[in-house]
């Protein structure tokens, strides 16, 4: 009994040992994956609060997230190896959320300064990242508009 479940385990220890993940050849620069997932959250919060049906605003997180890594000159798969390869080096990946964290709470203070104090001159501007996230978003929506009326979901 104990000889077959050595003979069991030992190949699984043996492929389980695999090399640290290389860095691919179309890694994404960390200050770009931030401005990009910062974009990325912006988009999603946008569709989430307005497009209330789960699938039709699936669909559209799926075009917006295309139109953001077209406007940020990113490739779906540079993308999908970027990702991998910072989920399996988690001391980066904090390192980029950080940033993306940091750089909503800005924003959010900033907004809820402006809502408390409407006296504030309104033609401030917003950072380009934003504005990026607000016009994929718009495009998206206003697709979606386009296609489907009101009742032909």
């Amino acid at each position: 009994m104990k000889k077959r479940l050595c003979l069991f385990l030992l190949p699984l220890a043996f492929f389980s040992c695999n090399p640290e993940n290389e860095k691919p050849a179309d890694l994404i620069p960390e200050t770009k994956m931030a401005r990009l997932m910062i974009d990325i959250h912006l988009a999603e919060a946008v569709i989430g609060r307005t497009i209330p049906n789960y699938d039709t605003s699936r669909v559209a997180y799926k075009q917006a997230h295309s139109l953001l890594l077209k406007r940020h000159a990113v490739s779906d798969s540079a993308f999908k190896h970027s990702y991998d390869y910072y989920l399996a080096h988690p001391e980066q990946f904090d390192k980029i959320y950080e940033v993306v964290l940091d750089s909503l709470s800005a924003r959010e203070a900033k907004l809820t300064a402006q809502q408390a104090a409407p006296t504030v001159d309104s033609t401030t501007t917003v950072s380009d990242t934003s504005n990026v996230a607000k016009d994929t978003t718009k495009a998206v929506l206003t697709k979606f508009k386009r296609v489907s009326g009101p009742d032909s979901l």
